[in-house]
């Protein structure tokens, strides 16, 4: 069976290590950009099943980046979850972004990474066998 990737859109290099070595351990395919410009590059090389974004990036926010994902690819567009470290961003993450979950950045929210990352890949695919 493929292995499911996930494309990581994060400019913290601590998150970078900590996301992939833990989504790796679920033996998910990670794929890591730092800017919202490397990370539209990387979903359309890539086309990852699912992408896990911080909501503030150095050139931009989830908000354009996700506008610029559905425009790049108005039919193929992967699962979102915002994972950032700032709760006011949550609203924006439903509300501007219509990601499919956000998630408030810390070590905790890890127990539960892997389990949102297969719910939302089940919402967009169900036909997708689970992993």
């Amino acid at each position: 069976m493929k292995k499911r990737t996930v494309l990581v859109i994060e400019d913290s290099v601590s998150w970078h290590g900590i996301l992939r070595r833990w989504l790796e351990k679920y033996e998910y395919t990670v794929h890591i950009a730092g800017t919202c410009t490397e990370g539209l590059r990387q979903a359309q090389l890539t086309k990852p099943d699912c992408i896990l974004m911080d909501f503030h990036l150095p050139d931009g926010n989830a908000v354009s980046l996700c506008a610029e994902i559905r425009k790049a690819s108005p039919t193929g567009i992967p699962p979102i979850i915002i994972f950032s470290g700032d709760p006011d961003a949550e609203g924006p993450a439903y509300r501007d972004c219509m990601a499919d979950k956000f998630v408030l950045k810390g070590l905790d929210a890890l127990q539960t990474l892997s389990s949102s990352i297969e719910k939302a890949i089940a919402r967009h695919h169900p036909q997708l066998p689970p992993v």
